[in-house]
């Protein structure tokens, strides 16, 4: 089960966040992408100063500087705007598949909220 703030404005402020990451996922990242919150935020036992975990699966065959460009570096400039830090990670689905040996891997699997 999943712990909620206390704090009520906090909680707010939690959700209307993670509904603007949602939106932004919609707005810029291409049909079959995969947006994926892990961490603490996804597993609700964040704090005060937690940063907001991102993968981005992108459906091509390989990641270049423009994706990070035009992909990932918008949801670092949401978390500016929004006094947060939020930290994407960036891969292509297939490369991804290929990480599920690692424990990164597994614990992304096991905590993730897939928000696209």
């Amino acid at each position: 089960m999943r712990r909620r703030l206390l704090n009520s404005m906090g909680y707010m402020h939690t959700a209307n966040l993670q509904y603007k990451i949602t939106q932004l996922g919609r707005t810029i990242l291409p049909p079959n992408a995969h947006l994926l919150l892990y961490g603490s935020r996804a597993r609700g036992d964040y704090h005060d100063g937690s940063d907001w975990d991102l993968l981005l699966l992108l459906p091509k065959d390989h990641i270049t500087t423009d994706d990070f460009n035009q992909f990932a570096y918008p949801f670092i400039e949401l978390g500016f705007d929004n006094g947060e830090y939020i930290s994407p990670q960036l891969y292509t689905q297939q490369e991804w598949q290929t990480y599920s040996y690692t424990p990164f891997y597994h614990n992304v699997e096991q905590d993730k909220l897939q928000l696209l």
